[in-house]
C-alpha cells in the first residue's frame, strides 16, 4: 500500500478525521462536509457527527457500505482491490481514527495510521 500526505482543514485551520476522510473519498469541500454531518447528528439526535450511526449514514447517502474483513489486522496488512475505501481504526487503546483508501493509496496527515487496527472497512459503490 502507498501512502499520500493529505491535510485539508476548514476556514479556522481545524480539522477532523472523519471530515478529511470525507472529503477526500467524495471529493466535496470541508465545509459543506462538516455542515451535512452536523445536520444528520441532529437529525438522529446524536451528540456528535462522529458518532458511528452518523457517519454511517453520511457513507450510506454516498453510496458506500459496509464490507467483511478480518478482524485484528492493521492497516498496513490490507489487501484491498484498487477502488475507494473509508477505514475506521484504532491503537487498541483510546486513539481512534478514520483514513480514505483509494487505489490502493492511504491518504493522513502522516504515515503513522498505517499501523492502526481495523475495525471497519467501507467500500464506495460505483
Amino acid at each position: 500500500m502507498n501512502f499520500k500526505e493529505f491535510y485539508i482543514t476548514n476556514n479556522e485551520g481545524k480539522s477532523n478525521c472523519v471530515v478529511r476522510s470525507f472529503c477526500k473519498m467524495y471529493n466535496k469541500e470541508y465545509d459543506d462536509v462538516y455542515n451535512e454531518l452536523c445536520s444528520l447528528a441532529k437529525k438522529l439526535n446524536c451528540n456528535s457527527f462522529n458518532d458511528i450511526l452518523v457517519f454511517e449514514e453520511f457513507m450510506k447517502k454516498n453510496n458506500t457500505i459496509k464490507i467483511n474483513y478480518e478482524n485484528d489486522v492493521k492497516i498496513k496488512e490490507l489487501n484491498l482491490d484498487n477502488e475507494n475505501y473509508i477505514v475506521f481504526c484504532w491503537d487498541k487503546n483510546e486513539y481512534y481514527h478514520m483514513v480514505p483508501i483509494i487505489n490502493n493509496t492511504l491518504y493522513d496527515k502522516n504515515n503513522e495510521s498505517l499501523d492502526l487496527y481495523i475495525i471497519n472497512i467501507y467500500k464506495q459503490n460505483n
